[in-house]
């Protein structure tokens, strides 16, 4: 089982978050991912208490210090960029690190979730879960149209463009929660990382993904499962290491949450 860190952008300064990169890689880890809000107001713990950072400029920097972690977004909005500027942020950052790159995507959040509160500030209507499950397929799609040098369709509907993305897609990961979200992974992306759920309930989040995930032509060997756990190192350390997590089998990564 590999271990990540998922470096919290909430109130980070960006050069100590780039550092924490450059230290998780010397010390084993094999992925760096950071979140994607436009604003601190989104964080749970503290809202409005310094900036939240940009992602893709972190993990540029990040691309630019180290030669062996694996760096994406947990989780790339859908709602705060359109497909064409988000292939252009993952084909720019797979030029600077190739065969590193891992596209998390999510379908934004939801009513009275913490993170509705930078939607409110920017005007933006919180969708039900059902319509954000579509528009997620319909932005997995058009990033598979644009790599394939077509047009996308829909919402986020292309015409005549060309020019994007001259390196290879790097692999989608889908994070969620819900049975719904998960399932939909295996039919449109490459992997699944589950947050919100410890014990029975990730036992059976973990078993329902890998019996949807074995309906794949690959039958399942291809698709990634990770969990995400908002704990740091120290933290799962200091109560029994990952062994007193009672993990399921079926997982292939762990992602641990790291504060600034």
């Amino acid at each position: 089982m590999k271990h990540d860190l998922v470096l919290s952008t909430f109130g980070g300064d960006a050069r100590a978050i780039v550092e924490a990169a450059v230290r998780a890689a010397g010390e084993g880890y094999d992925g760096v991912w950071v979140f994607d809000h436009l604003s601190s107001l989104a964080s749970p713990g503290a809202p409005g208490e310094g900036a939240a950072r940009d992602p893709f400029v972190l993990l540029g920097a990040i691309a630019a210090r180290t030669s062996r972690l694996r760096i994406g977004t947990l989780v790339a909005n859908i709602h705060n960029r359109h497909p064409v500027q988000l292939a252009l942020a993952l084909d720019t950052l797979g030029q600077l690190a190739p065969g590193r790159v891992v596209a998390g995507i999510g379908a934004g959040a939801g009513p009275g979730s913490p993170f509705a509160r930078e939607d409110a500030a920017v005007g933006r209507t919180v969708r039900p879960a059902a319509r954000r499950r579509e528009l997620l397929v319909e932005h997995v799609a058009a990033l598979d149209a644009i790599w394939r040098g077509e047009d996308a369709t829909g919402s986020v509907a292309t015409h005549g463009l060309s020019g994007v993305v001259v390196g290879p897609r790097p692999p989608v990961v889908i994070g969620g929660s819900t049975r719904a979200t998960l399932e939909l992974a295996t039919r449109i992306a490459d992997g699944a990382n589950i947050t919100g759920a410890s014990g029975p309930a990730l036992a059976e989040r973990v078993a329902q993904v890998r019996a949807a995930a074995a309906q794949r032509p690959d039958g399942g060997a291809g698709f990634e499962l990770s969990v995400f756990v908002p704990r740091s190192p120290a933290e799962i350390e200091a109560t029994g290491g990952v062994a007193a997590l009672e993990l399921p089998d079926g997982v292939d990564r762990l992602t641990f949450l790291v504060r600034p």
